[in-house]
């Protein structure tokens, strides 16, 4: 049983258009500005962007077996003249892979999240007075808070520095009608730290050693507009403590939708707000799973 809270916790985140005869011959790295100006064209006031992600987490370990956890987001990020400003998201874990004691977990949980608050809606691990649905964080949040996504191409710097590390661009499958342009590479952790100033708040201090020098697939299918359709990344370690060893992969498959989309996410109502400071949670607390991002060296 704690092996597997332990797990969950852990679990709990196009290039310009060019002809066909073109896009074989094309180095990766000449197609990697144009995309951050298309991102940079949506960045209008009061409209959006939908976001579908599924993480997959799966682990070998000789000593405790097999284990496998799909954790799911979905939700819509509003944008400002510099970038997201806000996010409304559900996430939830996928009943299928919880124990039998564990399925009230599945529960999904909505998080609004604008610049100077958070709100956690009521989910199996509240105990709210009557009355409120809503527990409220406040203070700053910024790049790594707002978007859930290890790697958050909505942000400018982070698409640049993802599309640098390119080995390959050539004609993607469409994706909801739309045509697209695929690009292949692969990043360490240590580079995406370096480029990511969303990455750099999520994962804190800077990443050492074997887990700096870990490598992060990626391939990203953009439309003709230069606007992200689908990113898929993919990372494998290993772990070695006193009694058990193991490896995990980890598989993040995200596609964003509705780009440009009219979008308004506000604070709920006041009277169904509790601050996390006036809140006595129940008890079992400390096995109730963390909905975060899943982070490369951040589950030894």
């Amino acid at each position: 049983m704690r092996r597997w809270i332990a797990a969950v916790t852990t679990t709990a985140t196009a290039a310009a258009v060019f002809a066909p005869a073109l896009l074989a011959s094309t180095p990766a790295h000449a197609a990697s500005k144009s995309p951050v100006s298309g991102l940079k064209r949506q960045f209008v006031a009061g409209h959006g962007v939908k976001v579908k992600e599924t993480t997959t987490t799966r682990r070998t370990s000789p000593q405790e077996g097999p284990y496998l956890s799909r954790f799911h987001t979905k939700g819509t990020y509003q944008f400002g003249s510099s970038g997201v400003i806000a996010s409304d998201l559900t996430q939830w874990f996928d009943g299928r892979d919880l124990p039998p004691e564990m399925r009230e977990m599945a529960e999904p949980t909505r998080t609004i999240t604008l610049r100077k608050a958070s709100y956690m809606s009521e989910g199996f691990f509240y105990d709210l007075p009557e009355g409120k649905r809503w527990l409220r964080s406040s203070g700053s949040f910024g790049p790594g808070m707002l978007v859930t996504q290890m790697i958050n191409v909505l942000e400018p710097a982070t698409l640049k520095g993802l599309l640098a590390t390119a080995t390959s661009t050539r004609r993607g499958v469409k994706l909801d009608g739309a045509s697209t342009t695929m690009h292949k590479g692969t990043l360490t952790v240590a580079r995406l730290y370096a480029v990511s100033p969303s990455f750099r708040v999520m994962y804190g201090g800077k990443p050492r050693g074997a887990s700096a020098q870990l490598n992060i697939d990626w391939k990203l299918w953009q439309d003709a507009k230069q606007r992200t359709r689908k990113l898929v990344s993919t990372y494998t370690e290993s772990d070695t403590s006193l009694h058990t060893s193991g490896r995990t992969a980890v598989t993040s498959t995200v596609t964003f939708s509705g780009w440009g989309a009219k979008t308004a996410i506000t604070a709920p109502p006041a009277a169904s707000v509790l601050d996390i400071e006036d809140w006595n949670p129940g008890e079992d607390m400390a096995a109730m799973p963390e909905l975060s991002t899943p982070l490369p060296g951040r589950s030894r």
